[in-house]
């Protein structure tokens, strides 16, 4: 099935880029995008108000695309990984080719209008509450899930329609959009994820992104080493019966 695969694909590499991530935070990044997490099942939104001004002319409200980001590391570090935005404020360079400078901060954004603490805090519990479950290939899933990190980034109540931001979209994407805020508001979990927050560097500012991975579970790799030892102890009894 192409949803696992591809969200097998992205764990499979979790702890090797939590390892460089936690030592990346003085380290350039050399970003490049090449494409939707949901292909050709591309969605777009439309942005109403919100507090950054329209990066391009004129004024809200705007339609935006809204999807994750397969983004590329050339510098090595963080190899293929995807992204989500952050930062309405700016456009995201699409070019497959030309790399443009980022850095790993411990202090998003000082570049931009967000992130403060509280904000911090209402992003990565949409995250925790939600993304192991997302499928970013589909277009409806990807474009909510952009749209409440959007939401929960701009505003502190958790409604599309009311407050600093406000949006719209057809009522599929909405409607789960709806759901991810609402489960995001009442998360009062653990961190499920590793956060990594892309800061936009050099002469020219684009967006500015966040990745994650997930945290491994305490005491996984052990217990399955024990229950693969305890198989072949059995199938050694077997034999000698």
């Amino acid at each position: 099935m192409a949803v696992s695969e591809l969200k097998a694909g992205v764990w499979a590499g979790a702890i090797a880029i939590s390892i460089l991530a936690s030592t990346a935070s003085a380290s350039t990044l050399s970003l490049t995008y090449h494409g939707a997490t949901s292909g050709n099942d591309r969605k777009t939104v439309t942005i109403n108000k919100a507090p950054p001004d329209y990066p391009g002319s004129g004024e809200w409200p705007r339609t935006v695309g809204a999807w994750g980001f397969k983004m590329k590391d050339s510098s090595g570090l963080l190899g293929d990984f995807v992204a989500w935005c952050l930062d309405v404020g700016d456009f995201l360079s699409t070019s497959p080719t030309d790399d443009k400078p980022y850095e790993i901060t411990e202090n998003p954004f000082t570049n931009s209008e967000g992130l403060t603490d509280t904000q911090q805090v209402r992003v990565e519990s949409i995250f925790n509450a939600n993304y192991g479950g997302v499928d970013i290939e589909d277009g409806l899933e990807a474009a909510a899930f952009q749209l409440a990190l959007w939401e929960a980034l701009y505003d502190d109540d958790y409604n599309l329609t009311d407050g600093d931001f406000k949006a719209s979209a057809n009522a599929g994407i909405t409607n789960i959009a709806d759901d991810y805020l609402t489960s995001g508001a009442s998360y009062d979990g653990s961190s499920k994820f590793r956060f990594s927050y892309l800061e936009s560097s050099g002469n020219h500012k684009y967006q500015n992104l966040v990745t994650v991975t997930p945290v491994p579970l305490p005491g996984a790799a052990g217990m399955l080493i024990l229950a693969l030892g305890s198989i072949g102890l059995v199938k050694r009894r077997s034999k000698a019966i």
